[in-house]
Protein backbone atom coordinates (compact mmCIF):
# COMPACT_ATOMS: atom_id res chain seq x y z
CA UNK A 1 0.00 0.00 0.00
CA UNK A 2 1.49 3.14 -0.51
CA UNK A 3 1.70 5.60 2.32
CA UNK A 4 0.78 9.42 2.99
CA UNK A 5 3.60 11.97 2.16
CA UNK A 6 6.25 11.79 5.18
CA UNK A 7 4.65 8.92 6.79
CA UNK A 8 7.26 6.35 7.97
CA UNK A 9 7.04 2.91 8.83
CA UNK A 10 6.80 2.04 12.90
CA UNK A 11 9.84 0.00 12.19
CA UNK A 12 11.25 -2.59 9.90
CA UNK A 13 10.38 -6.11 9.45
CA UNK A 14 7.67 -7.10 12.74
CA UNK A 15 6.47 -3.98 13.15
CA UNK A 16 5.73 -3.22 9.36
CA UNK A 17 1.76 -1.98 8.71
CA UNK A 18 -0.73 -5.07 8.90
CA UNK A 19 1.53 -7.34 11.09
CA UNK A 20 0.06 -5.25 14.04
CA UNK A 21 0.09 -8.36 16.04
CA UNK A 22 3.07 -8.79 18.33
CA UNK A 23 5.60 -11.87 17.93
CA UNK A 24 7.10 -13.22 20.54
CA UNK A 25 10.79 -10.83 21.36
CA UNK A 26 9.00 -8.21 18.57
CA UNK A 27 10.53 -5.08 19.32
CA UNK A 28 7.77 -2.78 21.45
CA UNK A 29 7.36 0.56 20.92
CA UNK A 30 8.24 2.24 24.43
CA UNK A 31 8.55 5.46 23.36
CA UNK A 32 5.18 5.89 22.54
CA UNK A 33 3.07 6.95 25.89
CA UNK A 34 -1.04 7.27 25.74
CA UNK A 35 -2.23 9.46 27.80
CA UNK A 36 -5.91 8.22 28.43
CA UNK A 37 -9.01 9.29 30.46
CA UNK A 38 -12.65 10.76 30.19
CA UNK A 39 -13.03 13.93 29.13
CA UNK A 40 -12.87 16.55 31.83
CA UNK A 41 -10.68 14.39 33.85
CA UNK A 42 -7.66 16.35 33.54
CA UNK A 43 -6.08 14.73 30.40
CA UNK A 44 -5.47 17.97 29.04
CA UNK A 45 -3.64 20.15 31.39
CA UNK A 46 -1.59 16.99 32.70
CA UNK A 47 -0.69 16.51 28.95
CA UNK A 48 0.65 20.74 28.50
CA UNK A 49 2.87 19.84 31.75
CA UNK A 50 4.46 16.82 30.50
CA UNK A 51 5.02 18.83 27.01
CA UNK A 52 7.38 21.19 28.80
CA UNK A 53 9.95 18.70 28.81
CA UNK A 54 12.53 19.25 26.23
CA UNK A 55 12.51 15.03 25.47
CA UNK A 56 9.19 15.43 25.23
CA UNK A 57 6.84 15.87 21.66
CA UNK A 58 2.94 15.58 22.12
CA UNK A 59 0.52 14.80 19.25
CA UNK A 60 -2.61 15.78 21.15
CA UNK A 61 -5.87 13.86 21.03
CA UNK A 62 -4.85 11.51 17.96
CA UNK A 63 -9.01 10.16 17.69
CA UNK A 64 -10.56 13.74 17.75
CA UNK A 65 -11.26 15.18 14.01
CA UNK A 66 -10.34 18.81 15.03
CA UNK A 67 -6.35 17.58 15.84
CA UNK A 68 -4.90 18.97 12.61
CA UNK A 69 -1.99 16.15 13.91
CA UNK A 70 -4.35 13.60 14.15
CA UNK A 71 -5.03 9.94 12.54
CA UNK A 72 -7.97 11.76 10.94
CA UNK A 73 -5.82 13.81 9.34
CA UNK A 74 -3.30 11.34 8.26
CA UNK A 75 -6.08 9.14 7.06
CA UNK A 76 -6.96 11.86 4.75
CA UNK A 77 -3.42 12.06 3.16
CA UNK A 78 -3.44 8.29 2.95
CA UNK A 79 -6.45 8.14 1.34
CA UNK A 80 -5.97 10.64 -1.50
CA UNK A 81 -2.90 8.06 -2.17
CA UNK A 82 -5.17 5.14 -2.36
CA UNK A 83 -8.85 4.96 -1.90
CA UNK A 84 -9.01 1.38 -0.37
CA UNK A 85 -7.02 2.46 2.72
CA UNK A 86 -10.50 3.81 3.82
CA UNK A 87 -11.86 0.30 4.39
CA UNK A 88 -11.96 -0.92 7.75
CA UNK A 89 -10.04 -3.79 7.39
CA UNK A 90 -6.95 -1.83 6.76
CA UNK A 91 -7.88 0.65 10.03
CA UNK A 92 -4.85 -1.39 12.00
CA UNK A 93 -2.39 -1.21 9.86
CA UNK A 94 -2.89 2.95 8.59
CA UNK A 95 -2.86 3.81 12.41
CA UNK A 96 0.66 1.50 12.75
CA UNK A 97 1.18 4.07 9.72
CA UNK A 98 0.13 6.95 11.69
CA UNK A 99 1.94 6.13 15.00
CA UNK A 100 5.43 5.59 12.63
CA UNK A 101 4.78 9.09 11.03
CA UNK A 102 4.47 10.56 14.53
CA UNK A 103 7.96 8.66 15.31
CA UNK A 104 9.57 10.36 12.29
CA UNK A 105 7.67 13.77 12.77
CA UNK A 106 8.90 13.82 16.72
CA UNK A 107 12.10 13.43 15.96
CA UNK A 108 12.53 15.64 13.02
CA UNK A 109 11.06 18.65 15.65
CA UNK A 110 12.84 17.52 18.72
CA UNK A 111 15.93 15.47 17.94
CA UNK A 112 16.57 14.82 21.57
CA UNK A 113 12.99 13.40 22.00
CA UNK A 114 13.13 10.47 23.92
CA UNK A 115 8.70 10.15 24.73
CA UNK A 116 5.80 10.77 22.48
CA UNK A 117 2.79 11.54 23.87
CA UNK A 118 -0.92 10.70 22.01
CA UNK A 119 -4.09 10.81 24.06
CA UNK A 120 -7.43 9.43 23.43
CA UNK A 121 -10.52 9.93 25.99
CA UNK A 122 -12.08 6.84 26.30
CA UNK A 123 -15.57 7.97 24.63
CA UNK A 124 -13.69 8.40 21.46
CA UNK A 125 -12.20 4.79 21.79
CA UNK A 126 -14.36 3.31 19.49
CA UNK A 127 -13.33 5.64 16.42
CA UNK A 128 -10.46 2.58 15.82
CA UNK A 129 -12.32 0.18 14.16
CA UNK A 130 -12.05 -3.09 12.63
CA UNK A 131 -14.74 -4.84 10.54
CA UNK A 132 -15.46 -7.12 13.48
CA UNK A 133 -15.50 -6.44 16.96
CA UNK A 134 -16.45 -8.67 20.28
CA UNK A 135 -20.00 -7.31 22.00
CA UNK A 136 -19.23 -5.83 25.32
CA UNK A 137 -14.98 -6.04 25.26
CA UNK A 138 -12.86 -2.28 25.01
CA UNK A 139 -12.35 -0.46 21.89
CA UNK A 140 -9.81 -2.61 19.88
CA UNK A 141 -6.68 0.31 20.56
CA UNK A 142 -6.80 -1.31 24.31
CA UNK A 143 -5.19 -3.93 23.19
CA UNK A 144 -3.28 -2.78 20.52
CA UNK A 145 -1.60 -0.95 23.76
CA UNK A 146 -0.36 -3.67 25.14
CA UNK A 147 0.75 -5.43 21.65
CA UNK A 148 2.93 -2.65 20.95
CA UNK A 149 4.62 -2.15 24.37
CA UNK A 150 3.60 1.44 24.61
CA UNK A 151 3.00 2.90 27.97
CA UNK A 152 -0.08 4.42 29.43
CA UNK A 153 -0.79 6.67 31.69
CA UNK A 154 -4.43 6.41 32.78
CA UNK A 155 -6.04 9.70 34.32
CA UNK A 156 -9.24 8.93 36.56
CA UNK A 157 -11.36 11.44 38.94
CA UNK A 158 -12.41 10.54 42.20
CA UNK A 159 -15.21 13.28 41.95
CA UNK A 160 -17.74 11.92 39.32
CA UNK A 161 -20.30 14.19 40.13
CA UNK A 162 -18.40 16.96 38.94
CA UNK A 163 -16.63 15.24 36.12
CA UNK A 164 -19.74 14.23 34.57
CA UNK A 165 -21.57 18.32 35.42
CA UNK A 166 -18.44 19.55 33.99
CA UNK A 167 -18.53 17.42 31.35
CA UNK A 168 -22.61 18.72 30.21
CA UNK A 169 -21.52 22.47 30.81
CA UNK A 170 -18.25 21.95 28.69
CA UNK A 171 -20.96 20.72 26.09
CA UNK A 172 -23.22 22.69 26.54
CA UNK A 173 -21.18 26.21 25.95
CA UNK A 174 -18.53 24.31 24.32
CA UNK A 175 -16.27 25.98 26.32
CA UNK A 176 -13.71 23.08 27.36
CA UNK A 177 -10.96 24.75 28.52
CA UNK A 178 -10.21 28.06 30.72
CA UNK A 179 -8.08 30.14 27.98
CA UNK A 180 -11.22 30.49 25.92
CA UNK A 181 -12.29 32.93 28.21
CA UNK A 182 -11.13 36.34 29.44
CA UNK A 183 -7.98 36.39 32.21
CA UNK A 184 -9.36 36.75 35.23
CA UNK A 185 -13.17 34.82 33.98
CA UNK A 186 -15.20 32.08 34.81
CA UNK A 187 -17.89 30.27 33.70
CA UNK A 188 -20.73 31.16 34.28
CA UNK A 189 -23.43 29.34 32.14
CA UNK A 190 -26.57 27.35 33.82
CA UNK A 191 -27.53 24.32 32.37
CA UNK A 192 -30.65 21.97 33.37
CA UNK A 193 -29.84 18.55 33.73
CA UNK A 194 -31.72 15.25 34.15
CA UNK A 195 -30.70 13.97 37.50
CA UNK A 196 -31.50 10.36 36.44
CA UNK A 197 -28.93 10.60 32.89
CA UNK A 198 -26.29 12.36 35.59
CA UNK A 199 -26.47 9.13 37.49
CA UNK A 200 -26.50 7.09 34.47
CA UNK A 201 -23.63 9.01 33.04
CA UNK A 202 -21.63 8.22 36.89
CA UNK A 203 -22.32 4.58 36.96
CA UNK A 204 -21.14 4.33 33.47
CA UNK A 205 -17.90 6.13 33.71
CA UNK A 206 -17.77 4.10 37.00
CA UNK A 207 -17.58 1.16 35.45
CA UNK A 208 -15.64 2.07 32.78
CA UNK A 209 -12.86 2.92 35.58
CA UNK A 210 -13.08 -0.82 36.18
CA UNK A 211 -12.44 -2.39 32.95
CA UNK A 212 -9.84 -0.49 31.86
CA UNK A 213 -7.79 -1.05 34.94
CA UNK A 214 -8.65 -4.17 34.89
CA UNK A 215 -7.17 -4.93 31.63
CA UNK A 216 -4.10 -3.34 32.54
CA UNK A 217 -3.86 -4.80 35.95
CA UNK A 218 -0.74 -7.04 34.97
CA UNK A 219 0.31 -4.74 32.14
CA UNK A 220 3.78 -3.27 33.76
CA UNK A 221 3.32 0.28 31.71
CA UNK A 222 0.60 1.39 33.00
CA UNK A 223 0.61 4.31 35.55
CA UNK A 224 -2.97 5.26 37.34
CA UNK A 225 -3.04 8.94 38.04
CA UNK A 226 -5.86 10.61 40.43
CA UNK A 227 -6.75 14.31 39.02
CA UNK A 228 -7.69 15.38 42.66
CA UNK A 229 -3.91 14.56 43.84
CA UNK A 230 -2.46 15.92 40.58
CA UNK A 231 -1.91 19.84 42.78
CA UNK A 232 -0.03 20.69 45.20
CA UNK A 233 -0.28 24.75 46.67
CA UNK A 234 -1.20 25.85 42.91
CA UNK A 235 1.45 23.60 40.88
CA UNK A 236 1.54 20.19 40.07
CA UNK A 237 2.64 18.17 43.06
CA UNK A 238 6.33 17.12 43.19
CA UNK A 239 5.72 13.50 44.32
CA UNK A 240 3.73 13.19 41.39
CA UNK A 241 5.78 14.90 39.16
CA UNK A 242 8.66 12.52 40.14
CA UNK A 243 6.52 9.17 39.75
CA UNK A 244 5.75 10.28 36.44
CA UNK A 245 9.21 11.34 35.02
CA UNK A 246 10.19 7.74 36.47
CA UNK A 247 7.60 6.25 34.91
CA UNK A 248 8.52 7.38 31.46
CA UNK A 249 12.21 7.20 31.80
CA UNK A 250 13.17 11.08 31.52
CA UNK A 251 14.80 13.27 34.00
CA UNK A 252 12.52 15.19 36.18
CA UNK A 253 12.69 18.63 34.40
CA UNK A 254 8.92 19.32 33.96
CA UNK A 255 7.50 23.02 34.52
CA UNK A 256 4.81 22.19 37.28
CA UNK A 257 3.05 25.67 36.43
CA UNK A 258 -0.32 24.43 35.17
CA UNK A 259 -0.68 26.14 31.61
CA UNK A 260 -4.44 26.50 32.07
CA UNK A 261 -6.54 27.25 34.77
CA UNK A 262 -9.61 25.71 36.78
CA UNK A 263 -12.92 26.59 34.38
CA UNK A 264 -15.23 25.95 37.30
CA UNK A 265 -15.66 27.23 40.69
CA UNK A 266 -15.80 25.00 43.78
CA UNK A 267 -19.34 25.02 43.85
CA UNK A 268 -20.30 22.31 40.64
CA UNK A 269 -24.43 22.69 41.22
CA UNK A 270 -23.67 26.77 41.24
CA UNK A 271 -23.59 26.01 37.28
CA UNK A 272 -26.83 24.37 36.85
CA UNK A 273 -30.51 25.64 36.89
CA UNK A 274 -31.97 22.82 38.45
CA UNK A 275 -29.84 22.55 41.24
CA UNK A 276 -32.10 21.33 44.31
CA UNK A 277 -33.58 18.48 42.28
CA UNK A 278 -30.19 17.28 41.51
CA UNK A 279 -29.23 17.69 44.50
CA UNK A 280 -32.30 15.27 46.14
CA UNK A 281 -31.73 12.92 43.55
CA UNK A 282 -28.40 12.35 44.44
CA UNK A 283 -29.15 12.19 47.95
CA UNK A 284 -31.67 9.66 47.54
CA UNK A 285 -29.64 7.37 45.42
CA UNK A 286 -26.94 7.36 47.84
CA UNK A 287 -29.28 6.47 51.06
CA UNK A 288 -30.47 3.71 48.32
CA UNK A 289 -27.28 2.52 48.09
CA UNK A 290 -26.14 2.42 51.85
CA UNK A 291 -29.71 0.80 52.71
CA UNK A 292 -28.51 -2.12 49.43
Amino acid sequence: MTSAPAAGRVGATDDAPGRHRRKPGAKKLKNLCFVIGRPRSGTTVFKGMLQTHSQVWSFGEVLNESNPRSYFHFLKRLQAQNRDSISPSKSISNFMEYLGWCRETALERQPTNRIIVLDFKYDQAHLLCEPWWSLNSLPRIFSLIRELGCKVIDVHRTDLVRLVISNKVAIETKIYHSSKLEPGKGQQAKIHIDPDRLLHEIGATAKAYDKVARHFRSYSDYLQICYEEMFEEGEFSPALVRRVASFLGVPDEFDRKPQLNKLLGDDVFSYIDNADEVRERLARHDESGRRN
